[in-house]
């Protein structure tokens, strides 16, 4: 049940900013304040990014994780960063539109 709940969260959390955002300004905010919540979800070890071990934690089919991992780890170094998040979530966001 709690690995549904952080897919679901996950799922959300990287939805949210592109969804709502009105500005490129204002969809970098909610992408930052998606970050930082998702950061809480799942970094384990408090240091501020999301390694591989936690990201893959929170999702209970591996190959979507593996997925979702390779977008989101745009430098290839084993972490999410913030910057990469919003990275990533700009870059959809101007496809959205």
């Amino acid at each position: 049940m709690k690995r549904i709940v952080y897919e679901l969260l996950t799922t959300f959390f990287l939805l949210v900013p592109v969804i709502h955002a009105t500005s490129q300004k204002d969809m970098e905010k909610s992408a930052r304040d998606a970050y930082k919540l998702l950061l809480q979800e799942t970094d384990k070890n408090k240091d501020g990014k999301i390694s591989k071990v936690e990201f893959f934690a929170i999702w209970k089919d591996k190959k979507v994780a593996e997925e979702k991992y390779i977008l989101w780890d745009v430098n290839k170094d084993g972490y999410i960063t913030e910057e990469e998040y919003v990275k990533v979530v700009m870059d959809i966001g101007k496809k959205k539109k």
